[in-house]
């Protein structure tokens, strides 16, 4: 994490047959990938182990953490197999229901639409609307006879094998949390994922459930809260005390309410998240004509440049860079949008919002205002299990965040959090003064950090890695000497009777030049190769001992003392 171009906003790439590969990862993680997210609505536990392990090759090649998302497929309710596919005319009546009921109505054998769905006749009702493939066919329900349900196409066009079905104006009875789900939890916690999204949850009990059996696997994985069903929007408070992430999923959400209102939905939720201190990605279509196209349309650029003035924490890729022909040029685009989006200045959380009766959520918000304040390069939130770096995150700081951990579960989560980057030390580490002199001697190049930068460190009880809260700040300043050959200091006497020493320290000399400019005699001069400040011999003798030089001096690098 360099102290170049900092994008403050995760990207969260979708992998697939256009970007499985080793290299591929590599490519897409050093274009901004963030987070890879696997689809389990396609391939098998083999395909996607290998997946998994391409994954975390191409990290560890690299030298950089990213986080991986399994995304269960959930009660996707969809059409069962259609060899040739069926063209419904606007007006015709067809009956839908069940395949295995399908050969009990041989009277219906020219007219009937299978789901893999048992229940779907159940749920349904008189007069409501059933879509299909994305909403493309709209057809309406007339009546019931027995095991299926007769309706009348309002648009229609082709329908084929395996296509989605939507009951926007039906309860289904579906859980949230099916067998296939289960069996891809149990795959996905054998290899140690970081994020585990929930599709079509509808309540709070959706949630509920899947955290009851990860407690009962004593195993504790963070869990996305996919919002997409008209049901989700009526509880969504509810489901946000007990999520722990959001996506708003506007390609099922526009389908379920139209597309006209999910803009709203997509703010209301934004912030609904941002007030509650909840991570929210914003996913689906946001540069879809990325898949065939080197360059998105001018809307799609405003798309994800207006999710990231929202507040955003995160911006999601589907199939741009799961099947598309220019995955990694998708990812830099995103790259690229989401850097000039956050050169617009955003409001910050309001404190209201915030609840400062938390310690840790107290603390973090004093590092952010400090680092601010003293114009520090870094916070550095030293974090076992990355609560504290979701914290100080949802206040938006200013300034660029290193989570320290030295778990690399928490430096992989990390990755999600919006501008906090994951820094991973050595276990054994564990007290502040060696902490600071591990930053600097390791983590220099990586920070982008020099001798004179001001640091602004979290921590617990003064400790490096305490499980529990943040309830202290420090503020350090690297005394590391950036030209090594240079390093040391220079003393000279000053003064009529010589009994004053002037000493500049090299090891905390911040090159500001503060010292050159206040001194009217030249005693203070840049070097022009280095810009490291020296004493100039020549001019010593005119020194007043105003000590101003002193005053002005940010890093306590100068000193005048007795010579005694």
């Amino acid at each position: 994490m360099g102290m170049g171009k900092v994008r403050r906003a995760k990207i969260v790439a979708t992998l697939g047959p256009s970007s499985n590969t080793v290299e591929m990862i590599e490519k897409l993680i050093m274009a901004g990938v963030n987070v890879t997210r696997v689809n389990m609505s396609h391939g098998t536990h083999e395909s996607h182990a290998q997946l998994i392990s391409n994954i975390r090759q191409a990290s560890k090649n690299i030298g950089r953490e990213v986080a991986i998302l399994i995304d269960l497929q959930g009660p996707k309710i969809r059409t069962d197999k259609l060899p040739n596919g069926l063209q419904l005319e606007n007006g015709q009546t067809w009956v839908i229901g069940p395949s295995s009921k399908q050969a009990d109505y041989p009277e219906y054998k020219d007219c009937y639409i299978p789901t893999i769905y048992e229940k779907l006749v159940d749920d349904c009702h008189d007069g409501a609307r059933i879509l299909f493939d994305d909403g493309k066919l709209i057809a309406k329900a007339i009546t019931r006879d027995r095991d299926v349900y007769k309706i009348e196409v309002l648009v229609g066009g082709e329908l084929k094998s395996n296509k989605g079905i939507n009951l926007p104006d039906c309860e289904v009875s579906a859980p949230a949390f099916t067998d296939k789900d289960e069996a891809d939890l149990m795959f996905a916690l054998k290899h140690n994922i970081d994020y585990i999204a929930l599709s079509f949850v509808r309540k709070k009990e959706d949630i509920i459930s899947v955290k009851a059996l990860l407690h009962k696997l004593k195993v504790r994985v963070p869990i996305i809260s996919k919002i997409e069903k008209p049901q989700a929007l009526d509880n969504i408070e509810e489901i946000l005390d007990v999520t722990d992430v959001i996506m708003v999923a506007r390609g099922d959400m526009g389908v379920e309410v139209g597309n006209h209102l999910v803009p709203s939905i997509q703010k209301e939720l934004i912030q609904k998240c941002n007030d509650r201190m909840i991570p929210v990605i914003t996913a689906t279509q946001m540069l879809e004509s990325m898949t065939d196209a080197p360059t998105p349309t001018r809307a799609e650029a405003s798309d994800v440049a207006n999710a990231i003035w929202d507040g955003t924490d995160a911006v999601m890729l589907s199939g741009e860079s799961a099947s598309g022909a220019y995955p990694v040029e998708a990812v830099q685009m995103m790259n690229d949008i989401i850097y000039e989006a956050e050169k617009t200045p955003k409001e910050r959380p309001l404190l209201r919002n915030i609840d400062l009766s938390s310690v840790n959520s107290s603390v973090m918000v004093a590092a952010s205002m400090i680092a601010e304040k003293v114009e520090a390069k870094r916070i550095l939130a030293v974090t076992e299990g990355g609560n504290s770096c979701r914290k100080v995150s949802m206040f938006r700081p200013q300034t660029p965040v290193a989570g320290v951990t030295h778990n690399l579960r928490t430096a992989r989560r990390i990755c999600l959090y919006w501008g906090v980057y994951p820094y991973l030390v050595d276990e054994e580490v564990q007290d502040t003064g060696s902490y600071v002199k591990y930053i600097v001697s390791h983590a220099k190049e990586k920070m982008g950090l020099y001798n004179g930068d001001k640091i602004v460190v979290t921590l617990g009880d003064g400790k490096i890695f305490s499980k529990g809260y943040s309830n202290s700040v420090k503020v350090e300043i690297i005394k590391e000497a950036r030209h090594h050959e240079e390093a040391g200091e220079e003393t000279f006497e000053v003064g009529e009777d010589k009994k004053k020493r002037i000493l500049l320290d090299h090891n905390i000399c911040s090159t500001c030049q503060n010292c050159v400019s206040i001194c009217p005699h030249e005693i203070w001069v840049a070097d022009k190769k280095t810009k490291l400040t020296k004493l100039n011999q020549d001019q010593i003798k005119h020194c007043t001992l105003d000590y101003e030089c002193i005053r002005v001096c940010p890093t306590g690098a100068i000193e005048i003392i007795d010579k005694s």
